[in-house]
């Protein structure tokens, strides 16, 4: 199966989403940054002023109380921005300013996964090289590491080759864990 595609920025993104939604613990640092840790700052911000403090605390438990609401503020502007900022970088990575053709294609079968940027570059992996299969309605994945992967849209793909592709990908990584 040849698949020909190119890649948004939403590709992208759907792409990390995906990935964070992949181990345990992924997920729970991704529930701390993202949803835990700015509610921390709000309510620290919001609730500071009313958890007045007594004359008698003693001042390195407000310097403390204080550092640690200046942390969590940094926090939650600090890690917004650099994920926008890490994502950008990706996708201009996969378009650098001497390419001109946007598309990329890859080419599964049986033995093996050709990935190419054509008149660019490319990549071949064998099925003993994948280690890992996701797909959702937005990206689809193959592992070659723990962290690295070859993304592509869901969205290039039939129904017929969204099939094919998933019993591919069952029966060579399954036949690698024999």
């Amino acid at each position: 199966m040849k698949v020909t595609y190119t890649i948004a920025l939403a590709d992208i993104k759907a792409a990390q989403r995906l990935a964070a939604r992949q181990t345990l613990g992924s997920r729970i640092s991704s529930v701390l940054l993202n949803i835990v840790v700015p509610i921390g700052a709000v309510l620290g911000l919001v609730l500071g002023p009313f958890l007045h403090l007594t004359d008698r605390s003693p001042q390195f438990l407000l310097i403390a109380i204080a550092g640690f609401e200046l942390f969590l503020i940094y926090l939650s502007i600090a890690v917004p921005i650099s994920r926008f900022s890490q994502i950008r970088k990706s996708f201009k990575r996969l378009y650098p300013p001497n390419r001109t053709d946007r598309t990329f294609s890859i080419d599964i079968d049986d033995e093996r996964i050709l990935s190419a940027m054509p008149g660019f570059a490319e990549a071949k992996f064998f099925w003993t090289a994948i280690v890992a299969f996701v797909q959702d309605d937005k990206v689809t994945m193959l592992y070659t590491s723990k962290t690295n992967f070859l993304m592509f849209p869901t969205s290039a793909l039939s129904r017929d080759q969204r099939l094919e592709l998933s019993q591919l990908a069952a029966r060579n990584i399954a036949r690698k864990e024999k």
